[in-house]
């Protein structure tokens, strides 16, 4: 069976995209597929930070615990 999704299939629309658009239209497109993986890097970097949050929270929380004890 033959499977014509994924990267290779995402990579072929691109070129051939690129080989339909004009210049104006092709350096849109860059701009806004580079704004995305900017977006999609910050979300990540977000949720990194509320993880290291919560870790420390947790931390916190248990160093408290031991000391009363």
């Amino acid at each position: 069976m033959t499977h014509y999704g994924g990267y290779a299939a995402h990579g072929m629309l691109l070129e051939r995209m690129f080989d339909l658009l004009d210049e104006d239209q092709m350096r849109q497109l860059m701009i806004r597929m580079i704004e995305s993986h900017i977006r999609m890097k910050e979300h990540r970097i977000e949720m990194m930070q509320y993880k290291v949050e919560t870790y420390k929270m947790a931390r916190d929380m248990i160093q408290a615990g031991m000391k009363k004890k």
